[in-house]
């Protein structure tokens, strides 16, 4: 075998490349992993220059125990290096929250321990009647009663439907709080957003933690791992671009690269579905069905976020939230903005890096990591508006943090794009997670990390797993290095 050949090469260093690359070399599997850009994590890119580490866009772990990285860090055996900055238990108050009722002139503003701990401060922040009440103990204790087969079944009913069928509507408490966290936490309209899938994340926030954060940022997870696949002999490529997969008789070759051709029967791309299968590979590969099917898949939402330097220590949570019945998005509203009504509030779901790590800020100082969903559309016409709305919220509403602030960076879905995925349908591109969480691509709909192309996979979030953000893509990674190695077996055997 010469240096330009491998037994897999993994394009795409998100959390589902760098899980599948350093488990698979990790297990004895000779693999080239390859990155368009210096440095490693996909959307899971952490910035650490001038004294201050933190994320490009705000993410919130869930669950915070029991997920697809304590897994894979055992495994690498490098658990010690494992460092939530969060535990589920955590005493501190971690939370701020601030809603405003569609009949309030105001937001209402309290604090709390980790969220979903425990609903009576949400009760206490939406002034819920004790018939709202009542009613919300009994769905939130469905959801956590909710046996899987019964989760499962539910793929195809949107979690609009799903509420309204218990009695809940548009303004009530806890339909206002799912809108949401269909919105923050799935990047979707409620109205669209599976019920299986928006179940599950409410579950394992509940029972397993949510909202974690990393010593170091989510760019440690992937530091780690991939310095742990070139400590097992795996062959790392940054600043590499991959320009075609090679297919012949129907299975993959190899790649080329602007920096040289390389060979392997296996072919892992985190790189998204739709750039993998319209142009890295090519439609003329594929029955026109199935060009059709990926071309019709609907991508998730894109997150506008704002990181707001501050020049003194203000903040006192490590998440603020904030939403209103009338600022989250469902699918009536998200085309208004398209046809060009500009929202006048949005939600606002903003992380403080300094809480979870005392490293993230130069002392005296804190970074605050802001976003609220907007199109997937690198073009998006309505990202500047965003912005300006977003600071006129945390001017308002929150003017300790406003009056610190000593500079700001800005970034929407072109960066994303550009950072990660290549537009190649028009519209998609800046997804701050993958393909959309919505009915139709969920559970049994979910896309395959098999292609028809022999040797061909897809990991991370647009296939072959659920949950939220990360978590889902590293779980698509593990998945995925299981069928890589059943695949190169039989074919040994052949």
């Amino acid at each position: 075998m010469s240096q330009n050949d491998f037994e897999v090469i993994v394009i795409g260093s998100g959390p589902g490349g760098c899980a599948t690359a350093s488990l698979l070399q990790k297990r004895g599997v000779k693999t080239l992993l390859i990155e368009k850009n210096g440095q490693l994590g996909g959307k899971m890119f952490s910035v650490d220059k001038g004294g201050y580490a933190y994320d490009l866009f705000p993410h919130g772990q869930v669950p915070i125990h029991g997920n697809a990285f304590e897994t894979i860090f055992h495994e690498l055996g490098v658990y010690d290096e494992y460092k939530p900055a969060l535990a589920a238990e955590d005493p501190r108050e971690v939370i701020t929250l601030a809603y405003r009722r569609h009949d309030w002139k105001e937001y209402k503003v309290l604090s709390q321990r980790q969220a979903m701990d425990n609903p009576e401060p949400f009760f206490r922040l939406w002034e819920a009647s004790p018939e709202d009440q009542a009613a919300s103990m009994v769905i939130l204790g469905e959801m956590i009663a909710m046996d899987e087969p019964t989760r499962l079944s539910l793929s195809k009913v949107t979690m609009h439907d799903w509420l309204i069928e218990r009695g809940q509507t548009l303004t009530s408490p806890l339909y206002s709080y799912l809108a949401f966290h269909a919105n923050a936490s799935l990047a979707e309209p409620i109205d669209l957003v599976s019920t299986s899938e928006q179940i599950l994340i409410m579950k394992q926030m509940m029972l397993q933690g949510g909202g974690g954060q990393y010593k170091g940022g989510f760019g440690h997870l992937s530091t780690v791992m991939g310095r742990e696949f070139e400590k097992h002999g795996g062959v790392l490529m940054t600043a590499t671009k991959v320009e075609k997969i090679l297919v012949e008789n129907g299975a993959v070759t190899g790649v080329v690269t602007d920096k040289g051709t390389f060979r392997a029967p296996v072919v892992v791309s985190s790189a998204g579905l739709q750039p993998t299968i319209l142009k890295m590979v090519g439609e003329e590969q594929f029955d026109k069905s199935y060009v059709n099917y990926v071309k019709g898949l609907i991508p998730g939402w894109a997150f506008t976020s704002i990181r707001y330097f501050l020049n003194k220590p203000v903040m006192k949570t490590g998440m603020y939230v904030m939403y209103s019945d009338d600022s989250w998005l469902n699918t009536e509203r998200y085309r208004a903005i398209k046809n060009g009504k500009m929202p006048e509030e949005v939600i606002l779901f903003m992380c403080n890096h300094s809480f979870y790590d005392e490293n993230a800020a130069p002392p005296g100082k804190q970074v605050l990591v802001s976003g609220t969903v907007c199109t997937a559309d690198p073009n998006g016409e309505e990202i500047e508006h965003l912005y300006k709305v977003m600071d006129a919220q945390i001017e308002k509403y929150f003017p300790e943090i406003w009056e610190a602030i000593e500079r700001k960076e800005c970034n929407g879905p072109k960066e994303i794009s550009n950072l990660t995925r290549e537009s190649v349908i028009p519209g998609h591109g800046g997804e701050c997670v993958g393909l959309a969480q919505i009915v139709g691509q969920c559970g049994p709909e979910k896309p395959k990390s098999e292609t028809p192309i022999r040797g061909l996979y897809i990991a991370g979030a647009d296939a072959g797993a659920e949950g939220m953000g990360t978590h889902q893509s590293a779980l698509s990674g593990i998945a995925v290095t299981k069928m890589v190695q059943e695949y190169l077996l039989k074919r040994r055997r052949v």
